[in-house]
């Protein structure tokens, strides 16, 4: 009788048990599509006498897999960054679809001259030179204008993704107490945890990071470099005035966080000009790129608004300005005027007419243009023996191959995150195929249990009828 009762009590635990895990795989199939999913699984253990105990929830995770992806979050996302604004570069540029425009109007800006040097009397070389110099005065404002445009594109990013963090981050705090609350319960912790893994993928996104489960459940971020993210509490990130902090440290982070999304866009709009001392510029392609656009378009500018310089060939401004006899009706000097890039003009009195272009200037200018063994200093690229418009070539070329630099970089990265985001699921995720195997055991076990229990009832009934 003792061990009927012993086989109907261990038959009705693994029926209870058989029921949670048939829950658990419907659970697991309904949700099979969900990408943030981990498998869950309901486990009997056993005491050392080999007697059932109660059943345990757990999720089936590969630890060193989630840590290594996390990392490769981090990295896809720093590229995928950098390569989207390198994108913006060359967009503005125009190097996407055939001919930049400032090198379109550099170009045809030099024909004119060589034309109208050939053809004095010509006034439509004379009106061509008028349209295609306003075209290059006009190209380098809108450049100009479009790097600040970069700019504030890059500021915008970086508030919003300081919130993004910010939120993720408090979220996952949340989290923290209410697994902690639900194993208390002892309620199961599976899914909350399949949640705060979600948005530890976010945090990771946005920079790289480490995590520690403490023994109470709670996870806790921080930084490989150290800086803590959510211990006892989250931290607050803030941006203002280009620096970076959060509520953790009065320190600035910018040269701290140096990958994932924030860490990538910190780069793009870092400036080590601004540095006591001030630092040169950084040679990587993604680097301080707002710092080396302006410095570089500023530069160009300069060329033609500028005086000669020491064994180099007259300047454009020069030998336009300084040649005689001026005739009648023509402009004296300063075919261009402005301070710079952003403000390089046609002199108006030659957009309307007012005045003609100086004959005695034609040949000198011609030459000038033409002429190499010219020198660009900028933040990021210097060039010698150079024209005027072997500088813009150059200048744009470079920002192409850089474009094309950073490209392949997001190409393998994100293949590479793609490979191994793959390669998680399989192990950790949730497997149709297994789960409907699993779901057919699950049911013939149960109809074995039953009826073994209605063996073992049977055959008290019978015992009780004896008895009788």
């Amino acid at each position: 009788m003792t061990s009927l009762f012993g086989v109907l009590n261990s038959t009705s635990s693994s029926l209870r048990l058989i029921q949670g895990q048939l829950s658990v795989v419907a659970e697991n199939v309904a949700t099979a599509d969900d990408p943030n999913r981990s498998r869950h699984v309901l486990e009997q253990t056993v005491d050392a006498n080999g007697n059932p105990m109660v059943a345990q929830y757990r999720r089936q995770v590969d630890v060193a897999l989630r840590v290594q992806l996390q990392q490769t979050i981090s990295e896809e996302s720093s590229s995928s960054t950098l390569s989207s604004y390198m994108s913006k570069v060359t967009d503005l540029l125009g190097t996407t679809a055939g001919t930049p425009p400032l090198t379109d109007a550099m170009q045809k800006f030099q024909s004119a001259w060589m034309e109208l040097e050939a053809t004095p009397e010509d006034t439509v070389a004379q009106g061509q030179i008028v349209t295609y110099g306003d075209d290059v005065a006009r190209e380098l404002r809108r450049l100009t204008a479009g790097v600040d445009d970069i700019q504030r594109q890059l500021d915008t990013d970086i508030q919003s993704s300081v919130e993004q963090l910010n939120t993720a981050l408090t979220t996952i705090d949340k989290l923290n107490d209410d697994i902690l609350a639900s194993k208390g319960a002892g309620e199961p912790t599976m899914n909350l945890e399949d949640k705060r893994d979600q948005m530890i993928r976010e945090v990771a996104s946005m920079m790289s990071i480490r995590t520690v489960e403490r023994a109470d459940g709670k996870l806790s971020i921080f930084t490989p470099s150290g800086i803590s993210l959510l211990d006892a509490a989250p931290v607050k990130f803030s941006y203002s005035n280009g620096v970076l902090r959060s509520s953790g440290s009065d320190v600035a982070l910018n040269n701290r966080i140096t990958d994932g999304k924030l860490g990538a866009l910190l780069e793009l709009s870092s400036d080590g000009s601004t540095a006591n001392p001030p630092q040169a510029a950084s040679a990587q392609p993604g680097a301080e790129v707002i710092r080396k656009l302006k410095s570089q378009l500023q530069a160009l500018g300069d060329a033609f608004l500028g005086s000669s310089k020491a064994g180099e060939p007259t300047s454009f401004a020069d030998a336009y300005s300084n040649a005689d006899p001026v005739g009648d009706g023509e402009l004296p000097n300063r075919f261009f005027i402005g301070t710079g890039s952003g403000s390089i003009q046609l002199n108006p009195a030659l957009l309307s007419g007012e005045k003609q272009i100086k004959q005695s200037a034609v040949t000198g200018v011609t030459q000038s243009l033409s002429a190499s063994g010219r020198t660009l200093t900028a933040d990021g690229l210097r060039l010698t023996s150079v024209s005027y418009s072997s500088m813009v070539t150059t200048m744009i070329g470079t920002w192409s191959t850089n474009a094309k630099v950073t490209q392949e970089q997001s190409t393998i990265a994100t293949d590479f995150k793609a490979q191994l985001d793959s390669r998680y699921k399989n192990n950790t995720g949730v497997n149709m195929d297994e789960e409907i195997a699993m779901l057919q055991v699950l049911q013939r076990n149960y109809s074995a249990a039953a009826r073994v229990m209605q063996t073992v009832n049977n055959m008290l009934d019978a015992i009780e009828g004896i008895i009788r």
